[in-house]
């Protein structure tokens, strides 16, 4: 009969389980990839809005003279189509790691770590993508 050392078991075990979360990490990143595609129309509105804010707040910070603040408000409004299609591009491709990272970050009782030129580039992995292939 074959015996373990009890040390094994206990290595299986807690592997079993970061499987398991790494499992359902990717499931949420599924999830809010499917949510991003679904609602593109609210991130449509919601990135119309941050490019007026934010345009408003960058024209008075950065321009003092009253002529050129209008002028670049007024330009606002051309580029707009592009800023958003460019805004839209980048969270559909972004979004749901950088949230699914920051979801664990919450239910973690340990930070996740994300480095700065992840955060910069939004390129990062928030499970090991060892068994994605699996995965359809």
């Amino acid at each position: 009969m074959l015996t373990y050392p009890e040390e094994s078991l206990k290595v299986k075990k807690i592997s079993a389980e970061e499987q398991k979360k790494q499992e359902r990490m990717r499931d949420v990143t599924m999830l809010l990839q499917q949510m991003v595609e679904r609602e593109e129309v609210a991130l449509k509105l919601i990135i119309d809005c941050l490019i007026d804010v934010g345009s408003i707040n960058y024209a008075n910070h950065k321009l003092q003279n009253p002529s050129l603040n209008k002028i670049m408000k007024v330009l606002v409004g051309y580029i707009k189509p592009v800023a958003r299609l460019i805004a839209l591009r980048w969270l559909k491709k972004n979004l749901p790691d950088l949230l699914t990272a920051w979801l664990e970050s919450k239910v973690s009782f340990k930070p996740v770590p994300i480095n700065e030129e992840e955060a910069v580039t939004g390129e990062l992995e928030t499970v090991p993508n060892n068994q994605s292939n699996n995965r359809g």
